[in-house]
């Protein structure tokens, strides 16, 4: 049991380390889904629309896919008077129209999606690395500085704590 309070601070270091190794590990794959996104929205070479939130802009970021894919509902709503895919007769000729922009609406807000689950990894995985760098920190504390005050009478024989002080 000795040998559990000696070197347990040991253990805390490691921990500290795993979870920053892991915080990393999360902001690395963050990035890269967040690039693997971007990378292949602009292979598609998509322009947001004149009348979009972001006009005339290359759709390879969130706030460019949302403002198209807000662009392509708005425009879709004019053509069928305000109707859903839902509202339309079964032979509106619109119909195959608005099944079309739901398509092209539905990736767009995925990449938009994909953007903001990436941002979220990488944002945990900097509390992870925040986490572990603080036990590091505490384990080095309890290893360094609050281990030789401990007043057990092995310590006192080892010269680290004078008997009866604070």
């Amino acid at each position: 049991m000795e040998f559990i309070k000696q070197r347990a601070w040991i253990g805390a270091i490691v921990f500290g380390l795993v979870l920053a190794g892991a915080g990393v590990f999360m902001v690395g794959q963050g990035r890269m889904a967040r690039d693997d996104v971007k990378d292949t929205l602009a292979a598609e070479r998509i322009v947001s629309a004149e009348d979009a939130d972001i006009p005339l802009a290359a759709v390879n970021g969130p706030d460019e896919a949302k403002a198209q894919a807000d662009a392509i509902r708005t425009h879709m709503l004019k053509t069928t008077n305000g109707k859903t895919y839902a509202e339309l007769d079964r032979n509106d000729p619109n119909r195959a129209q608005y099944l079309n922009s739901v398509t092209l609406r539905t990736a767009l807000m995925e990449s938009y999606m994909a953007f903001k689950i990436a941002d979220l990894v990488s944002g945990v995985g900097l509390i992870v690395v925040a986490l572990g760098g603080s036990q590091v920190i505490l384990g080095l504390y309890l290893g360094f500085v609050a281990r030789p005050a401990v007043g057990t009478a092995a310590a006192v024989k080892a010269g680290r704590v004078i008997p009866g002080g604070i």
